[in-house]
C-alpha cells in the first residue's frame, strides 16, 4: 500500500486548516488585533561578542527498564559542567510505578537530581550564570502532595526543600539561574499581550473570546516575528512553601526561521521587586549571552548541548555495562536485558 500517497492526499485536503493551526491568517481581524500588541512588545536584537563568559550548565538523563516482576529499574544522573569539570548526582532504584504515573515521576526525579547536582556544585564554585535545561515555572508549580509510589510517598517534600535551598544558595553566591526550554506549552506572553490592550467595548469582546482560545506563546511569535529578537520580559511571582520567588520570563527568537525558546531567569536582583505580571527591563547582558550561545536549533545553547552530550545514557553503555553488571551482581538472568526493545532512555 502506498501510504505516502495517502499522506499527500491528507495534506492536500487539510493544508489550509493545518496552516491556520501553525500561523495566524494575515487577512483575519484577529491577526490585525494581535499585530499591534505584538509589535509594541517584541524587541529586535543583534547580538555582539560578550567577551569572557563565566557559565556552568546542568542537564540530566534517565534510563528505565521494566523487569519481569513488573517493577522498573530506574537510573537517573545529572551533571553540572563547568570548565571541563563535572559535578554529578546519581540515583538507582527498583520501583513499582503505575504506567500512568511513570512519565511525570521520572521527570520529577530528573529535576530533583539536577537541583542536587547544582547544590553540590555551588559548595565550591560561584560562576556568574548557570544554564539549566527545562522550565522554572513548571518546577515552581508542582503540588506538594503525597505520591502513590512505594518508598516515595513524601518525595515532593524533599523536592521542594531542595529546590528552595538551591535558589537560596544561588542568591547567597549571587549566581543567576537561567532555565531554557525549546518547547512551549505556556500562554503567559499571550496573557500579557491581552493585558496591554485598550479596554473599549469592542476590544473587551475580543479579549474575552481570546482568553478561552488556546494560542500558545510560540504560535504568536511565529505568526509575527520577522527578525531575531525577544519578547518583552515579564516578572512573575510564585509562592513556594511560604517563600515568594520572583522570576522573569521571556521568549528568545535567535533566528526568524527557527523556533523560539522559552527562557526564565531567577536572580538575587529580583528578590525584592513587586512587579507580578508586569514588564521588567532585564539586563541585556543575559539576552546577549543567550544569543551568543545559539548556533542553530540542534545547538540551541552551546553549554547545554555540551553537558547533554556528556550526561546522556547511551544504549551500548546501558546494555553492555549497567545491565550486565545487574545480572552478574544478582546472579539472575533478566531476559529484558537481551536487547533494547523494552528499554527507554530519555535525556
Amino acid at each position: 500500500m502506498d501510504t505516502f500517497s495517502e499522506f499527500m492526499d491528507y495534506l492536500e485536503k487539510n493544508k489550509d486548516s493545518i496552516r491556520r493551526d501553525l500561523k495566524l491568517d494575515e487577512t483575519s481581524e484577529i491577526y490585525k488585533f494581535y499585530r499591534n500588541l505584538f509589535e509594541s512588545s517584541y524587541h529586535e536584537f543583534e547580538p555582539h561578542d560578550p567577551g569572557k563568559i563565566d557559565v556552568a550548565s546542568t542537564d540530566s538523563s534517565e534510563f528505565l527498564r521494566m523487569l519481569y516482576n513488573g517493577k522498573n529499574i530506574i537510573l537517573i544522573r545529572a551533571y553540572t559542567l563547568y570548565k571541563n569539570n563535572i559535578t554529578s548526582d546519581f540515583l538507582a532504584d527498583i520501583v513499582a510505578v503505575d504506567p500512568v504515573d511513570q512519565r511525570n515521576f521520572t521527570i520529577l526525579l530528573m529535576e530533583h537530581s539536577e537541583h542536587k547536582s547544582i547544590l553540590k556544585f555551588m559548595e565550591e564554585n560561584s560562576p556568574e550564570f548557570i544554564f539549566i535545561d527545562g522550565s522554572l515555572k513548571g518546577r515552581l508549580s508542582h503540588r506538594v502532595d503525597q505520591l502513590p509510589i512505594e518508598g516515595y510517598e513524601n518525595f515532593m517534600y524533599d523536592y521542594v526543600k531542595t529546590l528552595k535551598e538551591m535558589i537560596r544558595k544561588a542568591f547567597e553566591k549571587n549566581i543567576t539561574l537561567i532555565f531554557m526550554a525549546k518547547s512551549s506549552y505556556t500562554d503567559c506572553f499571550k496573557k500579557y499581550l491581552l493585558s496591554t490592550a485598550r479596554k473599549d467595548p469592542e476590544t473587551l469582546k475580543i479579549i474575552e473570546k481570546e482568553s478561552g482560545i488556546y494560542r500558545n506563546d510560540h504560535y504568536l511569535i511565529k505568526s509575527f516575528a520577522r527578525k531575531k529578537g525577544y519578547t518583552q520580559p515579564v516578572m512573575y511571582r510564585k509562592n513556594i512553601e511560604g517563600i515568594n520567588v520572583n522570576y522573569v520570563s521571556t521568549d528568545i527568537l535567535p533566528d526568524p526561521e527557527d523556533l523560539p525558546m522559552k527562557v526564565q531567569v531567577i536572580s538575587r536582583d529580583f528578590a525584592h521587586i513587586d512587579l507580578d505580571g508586569k514588564p521588567y527591563s532585564m539586563d541585556e547582558k543575559i539576552i546577549n549571552i543567550i544569543f551568543y550561545g545559539y548556533t542553530g536549533y540542534k545547538v540551541y545553547n552551546l553549554w547545554l548541548v555540551d553537558v547533554d552530550k556528556k550526561v546522556k545514557f547511551r544504549s551500548v553503555e546501558m546494555e553492555r555495562i549497567y545491565m550486565r553488571a545487574l545480572e552478574r551482581k544478582l546472579g539472575i538472568t533478566f531476559y529484558e536485558t537481551r536487547g533494547e526493545r523494552r528499554a527507554r532512555i530519555r535525556a
